[in-house]
């Protein structure tokens, strides 16, 4: 015979999102990748042939005091960083931190409510004693 079920423990008030459902931001547009790639300051060696090109935040302010990029592109500019092959002169990948960003910062943080359960910090029900057996196997 099966036991019975324990009923489940009650939940924080809210669950863990199954389904991303916030909007995206846009992708970037070809003037602002040719931003970050013509002005960037920070660059990473990746092989001998491709380099990873990006602006730092004191750049991006100098561009926008310049007038090369307005505030929103400024900003926007600080998530993207060009990965460019040197040999063949071309950009091979462009990434895009904005939605990683976005989630992070939009999103509640149900994982901090989930610290906040009662019956997290109770104490765990006593166990049943254990008989001792006399006799057995000699």
């Amino acid at each position: 015979m099966r036991a019975a079920r324990t009923p489940s423990r009650r939940r924080s008030s809210a669950a863990a999102p199954l389904l991303d459902l916030a909007p995206r931001p846009e992708a970037p547009g070809a003037d602002l990748i040719a931003a970050v790639l013509t002005h960037a300051d920070l660059e990473t060696r990746l092989t001998p042939r491709r380099v990873r090109r990006s602006l730092s935040p004191y750049r991006a302010a100098e561009l926008r005091e310049a007038g090369r990029l307005n505030a929103a592109e400024a900003a926007r500019s600080l998530d993207l960083a060009v990965i460019w092959d040197e040999a063949e002169a071309e950009v091979v990948r462009v990434i895009d931190d904005a939605p990683l960003r976005h989630k992070a910062q939009s999103g509640p943080d149900w994982w901090e409510d989930a610290w906040d359960d009662e019956d997290l910090w109770q104490a765990p029900a006593a166990r049943p004693v254990l008989r001792t057996v006399q006799g057995g196997r000699r």
